[in-house]
């Protein structure tokens, strides 16, 4: 039975807690009973915790008690811990409280944590219920099981329902989904709405009214229903979270705003809040803190589109190329030609120095954007800079058709004439008819004419130029450039005088005096052109330059050295002064100090090209090349297309023996970018791996000019090798050993002299060699093999001077040992033959050596522990297989 609590006021019950806690404490622990006291007068107190503490105290004492546990139930009920009041009102019923005192709290429980097959199964018609909350529960199980689609017990239950004896709303409301039962949702929003007038705050009412008008697309009056039910209701998450997916919806992110704010306080990692959020800063321009929060909702599993599109469009407004890069990339192949995002992606890539992916994505765009063509041709500009030829030229042909302005036909016209196509000429001439005022479009017309030797065309444009800004001196040095080329030096000093008085800092004019002094053979006039143009910028890189060049021709090359070493003294934190005294100290042979200067330069976005050329030629004539590999490694990295990045890799493979890798970056290089020049060297790497095919392929498509490249003579001296035909291959192998006589040379034309039985003329080039490169121990090497049957006495010598300068060349030391075996010095002989089994213990040909110098001195057992430690191995040779055969017979061990 429902014990009924006192009726105090708060203050009282505090007074009267604390006396009968004083009492308690008195008489030891308090009873359940007492407890529920303390648990009422709390509540009373409004202090609802402590109230919680005193019912769960009353329950532990007594947990059959059914009063407790309904009052605990119905504490959690108004705290709106839906779940534990379900739990604890079930207890209380099983426990026998009475059921219509119980149900309709229940019901409530029921209907707030969706427990529709709990609700479906009450029992409506238990004594007790007052009709007022007999309407209010069946209301509740109706909604159940509409929503169990349970249509016949439903209708079953609504003639319960129109039987109640009420006027309660919630009659009035299970009467209206009657109506939606028969699918009579407009007269169901009437009768709704006749309720709202009845209960204007009925929160059950303010929810069917905004279902049924969300239902009917009355969109304003379904957010108004949201909102005042909100205001009834407004710990209602759940539906906060509705009406706010509504208003993202309907646009109206204005109205949505304070919702997601509110939301994202209680789940600040939500991801769909955190895409709201995302959009509604994004559309007022705050970008880093939309990022911030679409980054949020994907890294919490968001995976919609448009979380992406907008994380990458707000990465782009922060110029954030890398983050709009990685989220438009997921959704890129989604997209429709015409959509922004692929743009916005291409140029993100572009921005990044990617300019391959790029390309892909500009291939799917359709071209009718405005600024199509500049994104075009600005592709096409990058992949041209990175060396890749082929794809530039796709995106110059892309661009073509749509370019209209004269700053697009200027833009195309250059990169057609950087790829030798002459339409750019055409374009070019139209940018400056349409634009005579853009100075690139007028500049690059008038390189153009001079590179084609059209000086007449050259110098119109030079005059239209002038007329139209008479107060640049850029149309005087196109002038002076003409004049130059013309060799009409007195036309060329009166217009490089007149660029000067129009712009007295122009250090171009400067640098075309230069050209003009030199060409007349007046090194002065030159040098002082130049020390007034490092007077404008003591670190021009042209001008710097051109003061070694100068004055080495001049035989002061000290000089210069002295003066760029000054310059780089007073920058030391400009890297171009340094790069250029490093590429000096290699002109000079001055290794070591350039690769000690270049090692000062700092690796950054500004590290001018000359830096990478110039330290992998340091690298390389210093013998580092494990140094080198690394840098031009690191250089194609960055430029994997850069001509001269190649053949530095190239001329490093070459060195290694690692044909193969030579052949698959060259053709890596060439799909890319056609060139002559690394097709030759890709027939080498073929040739030196005996692909005849593959070579000969690449050789007749060759010029007749380009066939006479001594390089290109070199590689058909070996085909003709190949093929035994030395004679025809020894003009061939010297022409190419005179043009670069190199080791590799070298030994190319003497296997040609030897194969064509002429030893002599063999040794003959191999003496030359070694005396122009004393320090060579190749050559020293090649030459001491051949001084064994010319002069022993000699051979020894030279191969005590290699071992000395390489104590771990094996093959050096080995043959050292086999002479002074041949000569009777068997103690030397012994020492050195066991010096080169240390480096190479597993050799059979050097523990023959061994062994035969071992035997000589009467040591046969320590002659044949050394051969059988190596003929467990494949011993190829016989001579050396009878060698052991003959010592195990002197030893009757046979």
């Amino acid at each position: 039975m429902k014990r009924k609590s006192f009726n105090r006021n708060a203050v009282l019950a505090a007074v009267m807690l604390g006396i009968s806690s004083l009492s308690l404490t008195g008489c030891g622990q308090k009873t359940s009973e007492e407890h529920v006291l303390a648990a009422r007068q709390f509540v009373e107190a409004k202090d609802n915790p402590s109230a919680i503490i005193e019912y769960k105290s009353a329950i532990q004492k007594d947990p059959e008690d059914p009063d407790a546990r309904f009052e605990l139930g119905q504490l959690y009920l108004q705290q709106k811990d839906f779940a534990a009041a379900e739990k604890e009102l079930n207890r209380a019923l099983d426990l026998g409280y009475e059921v219509s005192e119980v149900l309709p709290l229940i019901t409530r429980a029921y209907q707030e944590t969706n427990s529709e097959v709990a609700l479906s199964e009450i029992n409506h018609n238990v004594d007790g219920l007052t009709p007022v909350k007999r309407a209010e529960v069946t209301y509740y199980k109706l909604e159940a099981l509409l929503r169990l689609e349970k249509t016949k017990e439903a209708r079953i239950l609504l003639d319960d329902i129109a039987k109640i004896d009420t006027l309660s709303v919630y009659k009035g409301l299970s009467l209206a989904l009657g109506k939606v039962l028969d699918d009579d949702y407009e007269g169901a929003l009437q009768a709704i709405n006749t309720l709202h007038k009845q209960a204007p705050l009925n929160k059950d009412v303010l929810m069917q009214q905004a279902r049924l008008n969300m239902y009917l697309r009355n969109l304003d009056a379904a957010v108004t229903a949201y909102d005042a039910y909100l205001d009834v209701a407004p710990d209602d998450t759940e539906t906060k979270f509705i009406l706010t997916a509504i208003l993202m919806d309907a646009k109206r992110f204005a109205d949505a705003a304070p919702l997601v704010d509110d939301l994202l306080e209680k789940s600040a990692t939500n991801p769909l809040l955190n895409q709201f959020k995302g959009v509604i800063e994004a559309r007022e321009g705050n970008f880093s803190v939309a990022l911030k929060h679409l980054e949020t909702a994907i890294q919490n599993g968001r995976n919609d589109p448009l979380a992406r599109l907008l994380a990458g469009f707000s990465a782009y407004q922060l110029e954030d190329y890398a983050a709009t890069t990685r989220h438009l990339s997921m959704i890129a192949s989604d997209l429709p030609p015409s959509h922004a995002a692929l743009r916005m992606l291409a140029n993100s890539l572009l921005q990044q120095g990617k300019n391959e992916e790029a390309t892909d994505i500009l291939a799917r765009v359709d071209g009718e954007a405005e600024n199509d063509a500049m994104l075009f041709s600005k592709a096409g500009y990058q992949l041209l800079q990175s060396g890749n030829v082929v794809d530039a030229k796709a995106m110059i042909e892309k661009s073509v058709p749509i370019a209209t302005s004269a700053e697009d036909l200027t833009r195309i016209g250059v990169l057609q004439l950087s790829i030798n196509d002459a339409e750019g000429l055409v374009n070019l001439e139209a940018a400056v008819e349409r634009a005579p005022e853009l100075t690139m479009g007028q500049q690059t017309l008038a390189n153009a004419y001079i590179a084609t030797r059209q000086f007449d065309k050259a110098l119109e444009v030079a005059e239209n130029w002038q007329k139209a800004e008479p107060q640049n001196a850029q149309p005087w040095l196109v002038k002076g450039q003409v004049y130059l080329a013309q060799q009409n030096y007195e036309a060329a000093e009166a217009a490089i005088t007149k660029a000067e008085a129009l712009d007295s800092n122009s250090i171009k004019a400067k640098i075309q005096r230069v050209s003009l002094a030199m060409v007349q053979k007046q090194p002065q006039q030159a040098l002082d052109a130049i020390n007034q143009a490092l007077t404008i910028d003591p670190t021009d890189q042209a001008s710097l330059a051109l003061l070694y060049i100068v004055q080495k021709q001049t035989g002061k090359a000290n000089e210069a050295v002295n003066t760029i070493q000054e310059v780089v003294a007073r920058h030391p934190d400009e890297d171009v002064p340094k790069t250029i005294l490093a590429r000096v100290y290699l002109a000079e042979k001055r290794v070591a100090d350039g690769i000690e200067l270049i090692e000062q330069v700092k690796l950054n976005d500004d590290t001018p090209d000359l830096y990478w050329d110039t330290r992998g030629r340091l690298l390389l004539a210093g013998s580092r090349i494990n140094e080198a590999k690394a840098h031009y490694e690191a250089w194609l990295n960055e430029q994997p297309n850069h001509k001269t990045a190649v053949l530095g890799m190239t001329m490093i493979l070459d060195l290694q023996s690692r044909f193969q890798n030579g052949v698959e970056l060259t053709a890596g290089f060439l799909e890319k970018r056609p060139d002559r020049q690394i097709e030759i060297v890709k027939a080498h790497f073929h040739a030196m791996l005996r692909q005849i095919p593959q070579t000969e392929a690449i050789l007749n498509q060759l010029s007749e000019q380009e066939k006479q490249l001594p390089y290109v003579r070199g590689i058909r001296a070996r085909l003709q090798l190949y093929r035994d035909n030395p004679t025809a291959a020894i003009p061939n192998a010297l022409a190419a050993y005179e043009a670069i006589p190199n080791t590799r040379n070298l030994l190319l034309a003497m296997a040609a002299h030897e194969m064509a039985d002429q030893p002599d003329k063999a040794f003959e080039l191999v003496t030359a060699f070694r005396e122009n490169n004393p320090e060579n121990t190749q050559a020293m090497l090649l030459y001491a093999e051949r001084l064994i049957q010319r002069d022993r006495s000699e051979a020894i010598n030279v191969y005590r001077q290699l071992a000395e300068k390489q104590p771990e060349n094996a093959i050096a030391l080995n043959n050292l040992a086999y002479l002074e075996h041949q000569e009777g010095m068997l103690d030397a002989a012994e020492e050195h033959a066991r010096q080169a089994l240390e480096i190479v213990p597993q050799a059979p040909e050097i523990a023959d050596t061994l062994a035969q110098v071992l035997i000589d001195k009467g040591e046969t057992e320590d002659a044949k522990a050394i051969y059988d430690s190596v003929m467990s191995q494949q011993v190829r040779s016989d001579e050396i297989y009878l060698n052991y055969i003959e010592l195990l017979l002197k030893m009757d061990l046979t």
